[in-house]
């Protein structure tokens, strides 16, 4: 039973890589590539710290804006509150001068009854002679007695209405007091409710401003790790490079049956961080578990989460030259592991920073970033 064409030179290159291994994994590169490990884990936290700062920015933006627009109906609420507080006020006001104007014509009429009771009943007999020898006859004394008598009944009569009046506006007067000081308790209350509302929203404005001070050093603190894993990763390359005799060929396409690129290689507006910076590679449009395959022959210096990339496979072609693989749903190989092109060394997903499942695929000359683009053109 004879092995295919293509079976013998697999067996062949894996031979020829298992040769090379032992050279590769030197103190060196082993200690190289430890410490790339803790600098990207490092790089991973804070970039964790940074996502969850952003997401807590994005909700305390949002409660700002609602405490605003809450703080804008609070101030509509009051101004409605102390307008109903001075029209009660001013009811009052009126209601008030009613009553003391009431209360000045209820004792004028008091007076005026008291002097006609007192010349009528308390004069006695002196009163009734002056009407005896007024009148002309008997009738007359009888017709001015009686005069005498309508006129005290009369004012008993508007005394008692006067009275009656006066009695309804004191009680409209405490109906009216009564919904004064309700007006002003509700009044009190949409100060109150104001003043919470604008103390909340000054708290949320000093938490994002902490925030966003959080943020920047979080920045600092990754752009710092990222340089540093970058000369690292120089390191490793070239330490990779001295001792892995491979030609430096990249020529499969990483997504066998996907090729449309969602983001191209160049400057672009982050679609995570907002910030603006150079896109390292190219996003290519795969569905979720897609296969990606080396893009040539070479050697894993990497495999595991990688920072903003998530899951990632990083490999060494020689002659200076690295693919990296990013956002991977899964990875099927691991550092050190030998690859032929077009093996399966992973799947496509949306790990790390990522908006939606694709594969970020960079290829770096020296460790400096190229674009893709020109080794498949």
């Amino acid at each position: 039973m004879h092995m295919s064409r293509q079976r013998i030179v697999l067996i062949a290159v894996l031979m020829i890589f298992g040769l090379v291994l032992p050279a590769v994994a030197t103190d060196d590169l082993n200690e190289a590539i430890r410490k790339q490990q803790e600098l990207l884990k490092q790089q991973n936290n804070a970039e964790n710290k940074l996502n969850n700062l952003t997401v807590k920015a994005e909700q305390m933006e949002k409660q700002i804006q609602q405490l605003t627009q809450q703080v804008t109906a609070a101030e509509l609420d009051l101004q409605k509150k102390e307008r109903a507080y001075a029209e009660a006020q001013e009811r009052v006001r009126i209601i008030q001068a009613e009553v003391d104007q009431k209360q000045q014509e209820l004792d004028h009429r008091q007076e005026a009854l008291r002097k006609r009771v007192k010349a009528v009943y308390e004069d006695g007999q002196v009163d009734y002679l002056e009407v005896l020898f007024q009148s002309t006859d008997i009738s007359d004394f009888l017709s001015r007695l009686e005069y005498l008598g309508y006129l005290v009944e009369n004012d008993q009569n508007i005394l008692a209405d006067i009275r009656v009046q006066k009695a309804e506006l004191d009680q409209k007067e405490i109906e009216l007091v009564a919904k004064m000081e309700e007006a002003a308790k509700l009044k009190k209350e949409a100060e109150l409710a104001k003043a919470n509302l604008e103390a909340a929203k000054s708290q949320k404005e000093i938490a994002l401003l902490e925030n966003k001070k959080d943020q920047e050093a979080l920045l600092i603190q990754i752009e710092k790790l990222e340089k540093d894993s970058k000369e690292l990763e120089a390191k490793i390359r070239e330490l990779q490079k001295k001792n892995s005799g491979i030609n430096g060929s990249v020529s499969v396409w990483p997504t066998p049956g996907y090729q449309y690129i969602t983001s191209p290689f160049g400057y672009r507006t982050h679609p995570i961080t907002k910030q603006k910076g150079l896109h390292s590679g190219v996003d290519i449009g795969a569905p979720h578990g897609a296969k990606i395959i080396s893009a040539g022959a070479g050697i894993v210096i990497y495999s595991g989460w990688y920072g903003a990339y998530g899951n990632a496979v990083i490999i060494d072609h020689g002659n200076g030259i690295s693919t990296l693989y990013g956002h991977m749903s899964s990875r099927a190989v691991s550092t050190n592991a030998a690859v032929v092109p077009g093996q399966v060394i992973g799947n496509v997903g949306s790990t790390g920073w990522s908006t939606g499942p694709h594969l970020h695929f960079e290829v770096r000359q020296d460790g400096v970033p190229v674009d893709p683009m020109t080794y498949f053109r």
